[in-house]
């Protein structure tokens, strides 16, 4: 607790600690007593005005009419149907649209007209509406008569749709309840009315439409039909399909050319195909031996003339051992066998021969096809820019004679079921008898003393939120983040405050005991040895404090020195009946001494220094130097010294006391609006560097704060047990 608190330090502490403004029950129990009585005005104020208005309030009543919308919707698309259901968000919408129609102006026109409300002032004067003026012409006045009919009728008028029901409730709330059951039923009739006009002028409308639609499509289509027809003609381009399409890319005509192209595109790949497998031939027998090729050795003549060898080598080895070679039997025989090897070689070369001309011709035939292919795509290309306009021209014949079709279908179906509309409104309940629904006094009452507590809740939270004053001690730590010292009860002001601390046991003297312990524990060392007591603003109980605090160290067995350093208003000499000749200024001055000036009151257990005569200027006086040097020169004299000084707001003396004296005690009197005083009080001490004790909260009356018997006060001595619970 003896840490220095600087401005910013302050502020920091208030921000972390406290936390902000914030509520506990007991903190909202103490405002409500605080605020009882703004929050009772409110109440009292509130009730009667709502017993005011409920009594001038005119009598309203309300009649109402029950309607079954089915969510079905007409059609003219569907084969043989003229309505289909509706599915999903298509029914909300469905329904909410009859109840916008139900709250529009047109249906109140309907009404209007039905009922003849224009034709007089007595639908109006039944509503309590001013009819027009019969100033100006009759046409302006009927205007505006109608008018004031109109919006009667959609500001009284309410739909209700329970959720997932399609039973809709059409009420109308009026003075008169005949005029309100009238007009609620009629609401329900136009309903009907109007929807099975609508269904039949939809159904004509769409007649008529597509009558003109046809004829229109027709026109077009056989136009584009000529320009298709002559184009091609004038083009030459000639139809070669079979009018019969197996996919969306052979829908359009093929003409004579394009047809050939995709034939002789097709001998082209063909050939080319052949000559590929033909020359891959030729290269494969060019590559092999002639008589390991797989076609010498497959021909069957070839195998026949092996055959035929193999049997004359046969004979020839048989002959070999009855005749030498050069017998003619031998020689003829070889002769055989040679002509036959010469025969099979022949035949071989022949075969690769034959090869070698397949491909050769192969060749010939793709290169000539090629050219014919060349020619028919120049041909084609050609034929090809005139083609776009006539694909453009033959889809919009298309187009048309789709559209055509369909018009056509659709007229037959409206045709056919012209006459089958069918109403899908109907009413389920009449309007017979109309309900008062106000004025409810109960619930105008009810309702006014929420508002009134509203209101006084809201007022009271107001008053407390800018409300700065610190009337309890959690206030000391929430909204000043400083130590507190400890609290003081009121007492009897009659009584000086050395006479009420006479009884050692009463509240008062047991608060300035408490708070003397608190000063003892605030260092390490015990109660600082120098202390000044100051405040924000005066009267805040700083004198009678100081005189207190002095009397109850004094009573502790300690020296204590209680100086008035108030320079401008001094006090204390007042309270102790003592004189104020010389005294505090004498001393700072040098004419006088502290021993010659120091007083010793009777009844008290301290030494008193009054504030002497008051000096022309008291800022010079009180510097930091001269205060500080008298506190070193007198400390061992005494224990504590105690130095009663002015408020801090507007002067300059109780910083710069505070900056020589080893703490201050910042003393704040409980409940007093101080208009942020108190903390402007605190940042001064902590620019001067003061060491702040903590906060004395004084004048505290828990009582009228709403805080209770806070912290025990009620528990006085000589109280029995249950007395003092």
């Amino acid at each position: 607790m003896n840490d220095r608190y600087a401005a910013s330090d302050l502020e920091d502490r208030y921000d972390e600690e406290s936390g902000g403004f914030s509520f506990n029950l007991g903190d909202l129990r103490s405002m409500a007593y605080r605020q009882r009585y703004v929050v009772l005005a409110s109440v009292l104020a509130a009730l009667l005005l709502g017993i005011i208005a409920t009594f001038l309030m005119t009598p309203q009543y309300t009649a109402g009419v029950s309607v079954q919308i089915e969510a079905r919707n007409d059609t003219i698309v569907e084969e043989g149907a003229i309505e289909r259901e509706l599915r999903g968000g298509e029914v909300q919408r469905y329904v909410q649209g009859q109840v916008d129609l139900i709250k529009s102006r047109s249906m109140a026109t309907r009404v209007a007209n039905e009922l003849r409300l224009t034709a007089n002032d007595n639908f109006l004067v039944a509503m309590n509406v001013e009819p027009a003026s019969e100033a100006g012409t009759g046409d302006n006045v009927q205007r505006i008569r109608r008018a004031q009919v109109i919006e009667a009728l959609t500001s009284n008028v309410q739909i209700t749709l329970p959720f997932n029901s399609n039973i809709a409730n059409i009420t109308f709330t009026s003075p008169d309840p005949q005029t309100a059951v009238k007009v609620a039923n009629s609401y329900a009739e136009n309903l009907i009315t109007g929807n099975i006009e609508q269904r039949f002028e939809a159904t004509s409308y769409a007649r008529d439409f597509l009558e003109k639609e046809i004829a229109d499509t027709k026109k077009r289509l056989e136009e584009s039909e000529k320009l298709a027809i002559l184009y091609a003609k004038n083009s030459q381009i000639i139809d070669a399909s079979d009018g019969v399409s197996t996919s969306s890319d052979e829908a359009a005509p093929r003409s004579i050319t394009t047809a050939n192209l995709v034939q002789m595109n097709n001998d082209v790949a063909a050939a080319k195909t052949n000559r590929i497998l033909a020359e891959e031939k030729w290269k494969q027998a060019q590559r092999t031996p002639l008589m390991s090729m797989p076609e010498v050795l497959g021909n069957s003549t070839i195998q026949a003339l092996q055959n035929e060898r193999a049997q004359k080598e046969a004979e020839l080895r048989e002959l070999t051992e009855r005749y030498k070679p050069g017998h003619p039997v031998m020689q003829d025989k070889s002769t055989q066998m040679a002509s036959i090897d010469s025969q099979i070689r022949n035949l071989a070369q022949d075969i690769r021969n034959s090869i070698r001309d397949a491909y050769e011709v192969a060749r010939r035939q793709e290169a000539s096809l090629s050219q014919s292919l060349g020619g028919l795509k120049d041909a084609t290309l050609a034929e090809q820019n005139k083609r776009i306009e006539l694909n453009l021209l033959s889809r919009e014949v298309d187009t048309n004679r789709t559209l055509y079709q369909s018009l056509l279908e659709r007229y037959k179906q409206v045709s056919t079921n012209a006459d089958a509309a069918t109403n899908n409104i109907s009413i389920i309940d009449t309007a017979e008898d109309a309900r008062k629904v106000s004025p409810r006094p109960f619930i105008n009452i009810l309702l006014s003393l929420f508002a009134g507590l509203a209101l006084g809740a809201l007022l009271a939270f107001l008053r407390e939120t800018f409300d700065d004053s610190v009337r309890s001690p959690d206030d000391v730590k929430r909204k000043l983040g400083l130590p507190l010292l400890g609290t003081t009860p009121l007492y009897d002001t009659d009584m000086t405050i050395i006479e009420a601390l006479g009884d050692r046991k009463s509240a008062i003297a047991e608060a300035y005991a408490s708070v003397r312990s608190s000063l003892d524990f605030s260092t390490a060392d015990g109660a600082p040895s120098s202390m000044l007591m100051t405040s924000s603003q005066p009267a805040e109980g700083k004198s009678t404090s100081a005189i207190a605090i002095a009397e109850s160290f004094g009573r502790a067995g300690k020296r204590v020195l209680l100086i008035d350093a108030d320079l401008r208003i001094p006090s204390l000499h007042g309270y102790l009946g003592l004189h104020n000749n010389g005294g505090f200024v004498s001393v700072l001055t040098g004419n006088s001494s502290l021993e010659r000036e120091v007083q010793n009151p009777e009844g008290v257990s301290f030494q008193f220094l009054s504030c002497g005569p008051i000096p022309p200027d008291p800022a010079e006086l009180m510097v930091t130097g001269t205060i500080r040097r008298f506190m070193e020169q007198h400390k061992d004299q005494f224990d504590v010294i105690l130095i009663d000084g002015p408020p801090v707001m507007g002067l300059a003396d109780s910083p710069q006391i505070a900056r020589a004296v080893d703490g201050a005690i910042l003393v704040v009197e409980a409940g007093k609006v101080h208009g942020g005083q108190t903390k402007t009080a605190m940042r001064r001490l902590g620019d001067a560097n003061a060491n702040i004790l903590g906060v004395l909260l004084t004048k505290f009356d828990a009582s009228s704060t709403g805080y209770g018997n806070y912290y025990g006060y009620d528990y006085t001595y000589g109280r029995t047990k249950a007395e003092g619970k």
